[in-house]
């Protein structure tokens, strides 16, 4: 009896192992979803440059303002709050620039970033994961600074305001 269990355990394993492994392989991942603002800010109706922050955090670096979307929270809320959160700033006419989504655009995971275009119509001050909270003229952003793929970011922004 006791052989005829065994030879039924092990005919069990061999159908139900590649089943087993199967499923090991193909568990889901999904990115981390973040989002950013390029905000340019106004005085009256005076363009006087966009905000950039550096990272209190690493990795360090300037960057384009932004953080991770809260589960449950759309990402226009969740920009908002960020903005609130990180540079002191309510934001007007927030509009959705662009998604980025490269994987290695962030080298600690994979985060798809949804970053927007809005106004602010006072300066930054530095909070939450910002170390200190500035404004760039865009012929002044300090382009070797920039951490994750922001560059490109306001590469494309230029490209486009133009």
């Amino acid at each position: 009896m006791k052989r005829i269990l065994k030879k039924w355990f092990f005919l069990l394993f061999l159908i139900s192992a590649p089943l087993f492994l199967y499923s090991e392989e193909k568990q889901h991942r999904s990115p981390i979803l973040t989002t950013t603002a390029i905000i340019e800010v106004y005085e009256g109706e005076s363009f006087k440059g966009i905000v950039l922050i550096e990272r209190g955090k690493a990795p360090f670096g300037k960057a384009i303002p932004g953080g991770k979307v809260e589960y449950g929270e759309t990402v226009e809320n969740a920009i908002r709050r960020e903005m609130r959160e990180e540079v002191n700033l309510e934001l007007s006419d927030l509009r959705q620039f662009h998604v980025y989504s490269e994987p290695s655009r962030d080298f600690r995971h994979h985060s798809v970033e949804v970053t927007h275009v809005a106004k602010a119509f006072q300066l930054p001050i530095a909070g939450d994961d910002a170390a200190q909270a500035f404004l760039v003229k865009l012929e002044e952003i300090p382009w070797d600074e920039l951490a994750f793929d922001h560059a490109q970011i306001l590469k494309d922004y230029i490209h486009w305001k133009n």
